[in-house]
């Protein structure tokens, strides 16, 4: 009778822990990163006679795939890389602000035009004031923009920092939790465990890590190939970056690891995306844009100084002066482009007669300023240019986000699948944990009747 008692028993608690297991799969159903448990039971036998013994709790594990798990990380990583890419890129495209009335393109067609109005009337001085409001207009355009790149430049990089900061403090805790997972031992780690599932996770998000698992249940996080977090100890990681302005135009922005100082190349996650920006998106726009701007200046300034000009509207001529210098740094740069202050005082210093002149009346070479942009390789052309090309980049970024998420949800589909937690057989589970616990009960219940109607016939 003890032998059925102690077999009862077991069930009984065989059972109670099955209901402890799906209490909590059930209760953390939706908590970011957690991995179901299952409950892993074997059967009691006896060494010397072979007869059932009853049950015996083994283990509760995780119930996980460690190809969906890289899986989800490889996908997630790229989704993260797609994201910041893609937001950058579309805020990089809108401060072109095309097409519109204020656009750089709709005031190159203005500032054509102008040339026109003085062609027409060369001795009046209101066509030419108004050329002048439309070349300052335009270079201030031009320098916003460029400034604007400045300014995205910088706060992308600041984003970098500050994304490495909670990238620093979860490599730490991934570090400090596989200390902790190898002192408790698989048996009681399965809650850290799924802490650190959940760093790893966000960890791929951010830099693209990969997971290398060791035998006594700690983890290595790589990036690149170098070693970021290794038993017990972490890495530290930190940005190094020119300051603009000027935007950098060579792949100058790294990240530092602090084990070695040794460079770690980022190319996934939230921070890969933004560096592909800092390093290649964002030089590329600025350089074209100061092409366009020195593509502007020499363009205008050739032809000005083929013609003739008549200072105060006086009937000496003169040679042609420069419409556009380049101020600050003395760089060709856009965000250094300004108007000549000689024209910006006497708009009668502008050449619009011919070379040689016929008058302060003649306005030919005005007119043929007027035909500089129809040029095919001048700077409306090259601006066209690079706004089709930031353009087709948006689109080129916006279709990777697309496919990115596609593939993350299928992977994350099928991660749950495996490792996520179905409500509906964890009730299944806890109908049969609870039938089992109840028969197992009246197991008991029932020998223990035996008993005393036995102890009641004596």
């Amino acid at each position: 009778m003890s032998g059925s008692y102690y077999i009862a028993l077991s069930g009984l608690n065989a059972a109670q822990s099955g209901l402890d297991v799906v209490s909590q799969n059930i209760s953390n159903a939706s908590t970011p990163g957690y991995v179901r448990e299952r409950l892993n039971l074997s059967n009691l036998v006896a060494p010397t006679t072979g007869a059932g013994e009853g049950v015996m709790t083994q283990s509760i594990s995780l119930v996980s795939s460690a190809f969906l798990t890289n899986s989800l990380n490889s996908t997630s990583a790229q989704q993260g890389y797609a994201t910041s890419l893609s937001q950058v890129l579309s805020t990089a495209q809108s401060f072109l602000n095309e097409p519109s009335s204020s656009g750089i393109s709709t005031q190159l067609a203005n500032f054509w035009s102008a040339f026109d109005g003085v062609a027409n009337s060369p001795t009046q001085l209101a066509p030419r004031q108004q050329l002048v409001s439309q070349a300052q207009n335009l270079a201030q355009t031009f320098n916003q923009l460029a400034q604007n790149y400045v300014d995205l430049f910088n706060s992308t990089v600041a984003s970098v920092g500050t994304k490495l900061q909670s990238v620093n403090s979860m490599l730490s805790q991934v570090a400090t939790l596989n200390t902790q997972i190898v002192a408790a031992g698989p048996a009681s780690s399965n809650t850290l465990v799924d802490q650190r599932n959940q760093l790893v996770g966000d960890l791929a998000t951010s830099i693209g890590a990969t997971v290398q698992n060791q035998p006594n249940g700690s983890v290595n996080l790589l990036v690149g190939g170098v070693m970021l977090v290794q038993d017990g100890v972490s890495s530290t990681l930190s940005v190094s970056s020119p300051t603009a302005p000027p935007v950098p135009t060579t792949s100058s922005v790294t990240v530092i690891s602090s084990q070695g100082g040794v460079s770690v190349p980022l190319t996934q996650g939230t921070v890969g995306g933004l560096l592909q920006t800092l390093n290649f998106s964002l030089p590329e726009y600025s350089t074209s844009l100061d092409k366009v701007a020195a593509s502007l200046a020499s363009t205008v300034n050739n032809q000005l100084s083929a013609g003739s000009s008549y200072p105060n509207n006086g009937s000496t001529p003169q040679s042609g002066v420069p419409m556009f210098v380049f101020g600050g740094s003395g760089s060709t740069g856009a965000l250094n482009l300004q108007i000549n202050p000689t024209i910006v005082s006497d708009p009668y210093s502008i050449a619009a007669a011919g070379n040689p002149p016929q008058g302060n009346a003649d306005g030919s070479n005005a007119q043929a300023m007027a035909e500089l942009g129809t040029l095919s390789s001048g700077p409306d052309a090259l601006y066209r240019a690079m706004v089709g090309g930031i353009g087709l980049d948006v689109s080129n970024s916006n279709s990777l986000l697309s496919s990115a998420q596609v593939a993350y949800q299928n992977s994350y589909q099928q991660f749950q699948s495996v490792s996520g937690v179905n409500t509906n057989q964890q009730l299944v589970d806890m109908l049969n944990y609870q039938q089992g616990y109840q028969a197992a009960a009246k197991v008991i219940s029932t020998v223990s009747s035996s008993i005393q109607s036995l102890m009641q016939a004596v």
